[in-house]
């Protein structure tokens, strides 16, 4: 029996040894020797060291994009043909059904179309570095055929030659998400008609810096012609793609402030990358044009945040408001535009679903854009007829901005090429070598006739839009007396900013946060930016605990919650109690406040659009605003009744989940960040595919995010957050620091897969080489393709 035993369990070892081998080569990729590929000019050398990070070798500009191309497709292969079925509305052929509602909605918005539109007006420089960069990227699938990654298999993809209309779309693409107006401007129009307090709900914009009130008028026009209601609000399931929110912190110091005598710059980018490895792609470029180094959006040349040789620059979303809802006025197959009966321009296609039949649409379109109420995925539950106007429809721009980043040598020629930037909507904070800082928002947003464009407006009045706001004049602020710069997805507009930019933005608390510490008189070095980007001290909560600690003293069963509130630091470590009471109360006090006030049928979109009400609700528990009374009630409740409510409720909640003992109530039990395969993201094996629950620190409000969405069920998992951390001392020739939410490769058991993850989970950091000697020296591993 003994040996029977051993037998087995020598068996089970030998299984387990057969089993790792064959995980460990199953989906590796050639790093070191050569390939001989066919469209460079020159042998180009890819170093990569042991955290996986590609460092592209080239004697000129063409083949340093066509390497970058290349370890782009040899990395990221999977990512990239399944994003390339998604913006093109094909992603049912791969996912069946559960992608059809998201190809309904690409068709709808001709993302393709938009593109081709767009890259005829391109210069003869920009078509080029995209031309090098499909080079690259299809040289990859010519000689690599034996290498693809296992996930093209599984879902039985077979890639496609690259496009440069193709990287065109992917900027639309990245637009879209960066757009969230058509959001916002849908449920204002669904809250229109279904409460008569609509305009109480808007949004509330605050930008700390501003001393005056910026005057705009309200284009109220949406109030006193809708029609009835049409449909219910159904949350669509997606399980291939990250839930569209966005955020972001950066900041740059001078000299002045900092240690080193130059100025240092830090980024951030808040987006959902549980989805391993990530969203970002880390890269070094190096040729006599330029040396760089950084992160790239997979599917577009260049860098989008990192520096050069010169210059250091990070990204923030600005949310400019590029798009307008419009009601059209309609007869039978025609529609009224400035008076004129006109025939609506129509276009069917086709969309093929796995294991089901193909989908036909037919897609109205007026003068505006395409009618987006005729398809359930919009929400737009009225029976109006409703159009998208979108200045990505409209763009004439002769470059896409990223591909000319990599050669600028100051501030201000940084500057000059983000005016290119139309389809993308960044606040760039930038850094050089000479001592300037700056920051810039970019994109394309049109000058309203009617003043702003946050609800949607009558379209039988002609063409409303007089034109976009002049690149120069877009939100910005160069070398200011205060010796620093800095966004948080804020309200950047300064005093008598005569443009609606934009009322789409985050609360202040984080760049609260940042003035507070960059205030400070002292000299910072990098060691403190990157403990900044770390914090979690929650400005919001400095302000609302006082206030719930002070209502809950009058009951007796929530003193208890009271004195946890009182001992608390404000900092959202995972081991804070007081952090896990203050998000679960607050949650449930705006359940409280606000759920009497909406139609049932509109409280999720309302509450998952977080920018949307966020300020807004804030102001309206401080100020003891009205809607504080319940009233479905006859007594009029106050605020101190629903804080006490609230109270109840948060400790009714955690007890239950977390057991009678206070001590236990840490907010890392209950607030989490769960990394995932695409391939399976839960359930049975996900695990070996690579998937981890951690504990997450930090929440909405502070600077290290850990954002999660509002919901029904109380859950409270990070779902965006600081995907990239980076500090770039301009004194430092060496390298920049930095950390990324994952690893370099898109392949399941690659030891790139989230080769960064472990560090960045302990808030540690990575050099990012910019020192040719520190990148030989460091080097694991060399590719040379000739």
């Amino acid at each position: 029996m003994k040996k029977y035993i051993i037998s087995i369990l020598i068996v089970l070892v030998l299984i387990i040894i057969a089993g790792s081998l064959y995980f460990s080569t199953v989906n590796n990729f050639k790093r070191e020797g050569r390939f001989q590929i066919s469209k460079n000019d020159f042998p180009i050398n890819i170093h990569r060291d042991e955290n996986g990070i590609a460092y592209i070798f080239a004697k000129n500009k063409a083949d340093a994009i066509r390497g970058q191309g290349f370890v782009m497709a040899q990395d990221r292969l999977f990512q990239i043909e399944f994003y390339r079925a998604l913006i093109k509305g094909e992603g049912a052929s791969l996912a069946g059904n559960s992608m059809l509602q998201s190809d309904i909605k690409m068709r709808v918005l001709d993302l393709v179309g938009n593109a081709e539109r767009h890259y005829q007006f391109l210069d003869e420089e920009t078509k080029q570095t995209l031309k090098w960069y499909c080079e690259g990227f299809n040289d990859y699938l010519n000689v690599a055929k034996d290498e693809f990654p296992l996930e093209l298999s599984l879902l039985d993809i077979e890639p496609s030659p690259l496009t440069p209309e193709e990287i065109v779309s992917v900027t639309h693409f990245v637009g879209l998400f960066h757009s969230q107006n058509m959001e916002d401007e849908v449920l204002s129009l669904n809250l229109a008609a279904r409460t008569d307090l609509a305009s109480k709900l808007l949004p509330l914009s605050v930008n700390l810096d501003r001393t005056k009130p910026l005057d705009f008028t309200t284009d109220s026009t949406i109030i006193g012609f809708l029609n009835n209601n049409k449909t219910e609000y159904q949350q669509l399931s997606d399980p291939f793609m990250a839930h569209p929110k966005l955020g972001s912190n950066n900041w740059a110091i001078s000299g002045e402030k900092s240690a080193s005598g130059k100025p240092i710059l830090s980024n951030d980018p808040h987006v959902d990358s549980r989805l391993l490895p990530g969203m970002f792609y880390p890269i070094g470029l190096f040729c006599p044009e330029f040396k760089a180094v950084g992160i790239a959006t997979p599917g577009i040349p260049g860098l989008l945040s990192g520096r050069n040789e010169f210059v250091s620059f990070g990204v923030t979303n600005a949310y400019g408001d590029s798009q307008d809802l419009f009601i059209e006025e309609t007869q039978g197959d025609f529609y009224k535009f400035n008076g004129e009966k006109t025939a609506f321009e129509t276009r069917t296609e086709t969309i093929e679903v796995k294991d089901s039949t193909s989908v036909e649409i037919e897609i109205r379109s007026t003068k505006n854009g395409p009618v987006i109420s005729d398809f359930p995925v919009f929400n737009i539950l009225t029976d109006d007829v409703v159009s998208l106007r979108w200045s990505l429809a409209e763009t004439k721009s002769n470059s896409i901005g990223f591909e000319r980043l990599l050669e600028t040598k100051n501030t201000f020629e940084f500057r000059e090429v983000l005016k290119g930037m139309d389809n993308v909507f960044f606040n760039y904070a930038i850094a050089d070598v000479d001592g300037n800082i700056a920051h810039q928002a970019t994109g394309l947003v049109p000058v309203r006739a009617e003043g702003r464009g946050e609800v949607p407006s009558k379209a039988n009045l002609g063409d409303t839009w007089l034109g976009f706001i002049p690149k120069d004049s877009l939100p910005h602020m160069v070398n200011p007396d205060r010796g620093w710069i800095g966004t948080a997805n804020n309200d950047t507009r300064p005093d008598d900013y005569p443009y609606y930019y934009s009322n789409h933005f985050s609360p202040y608390y984080r760049y609260q946060r940042i003035t507070e510490v960059l205030s400070e008189i002292k000299k910072f070095t990098t060691e403190d930016l990157w403990e900044l980007i770390l914090d979690v001290k929650n400005k919001q909560a400095e302000v609302f605990s006082p206030v719930l600690a002070s209502a809950l003293k009058q009951e007796k069963s929530t003193q208890g919650l009271a004195k946890l509130l009182e001992e608390w630091d404000y900092n959202e470590e995972i081991d804070s109690v007081g952090a896990a009471v203050y998000n679960v109360l607050y949650n449930e006090l705006l359940y409280l406040v606000m759920n009497d006030e909406l139609p049932d049928e509109l409280e999720d979109m309302y509450w998952e659009n977080v920018y949307y009400w966020n300020q807004r609700v804030d102001d309206f528990i401080l100020s003891q605003h009205e809607f504080i009374d319940n009233k479905n009630t006859p007594e009029a409740e106050t605020r101190t009744d629903l804080i006490i409510e609230a109270g109840l409720k948060t400790k009714a909640l955690l007890t239950e989940r977390l057991g009678k003992n206070q001590d236990n109530w840490t907010w890392g039990r209950i607030h989490s960040i769960h990394f995932v395969s695409p391939l399976r993201p839960e359930g049975f094996g996900s695990d070996l595919l690579g998937a981890e629950l951690w504990p997450k620190s930090g929440s909405n409000q502070t600077l290290n995010r850990g954002a999660f969405v509002k919901n029904t069920d109380r859950e409270f998992e990070t779902s965006w957050f600081s995907s990239f951390r980076m500090v770039a001392d301009m004194s430092d020739d060496e390298k920049i620091i930095g950390i990324l939410a994952g690893g370099s490769a898109a392949r399941v058991f690659h030891p790139y897969y989230k080769s960064q993850l472990e560090k960045w989970k302990t808030g540690d950091w990575i050099p990012y080489w910019i020192s040719k000697e520190k990148i030989l020296e460091h080097s694991e591993f060399k590719l040379t393709l000739e």
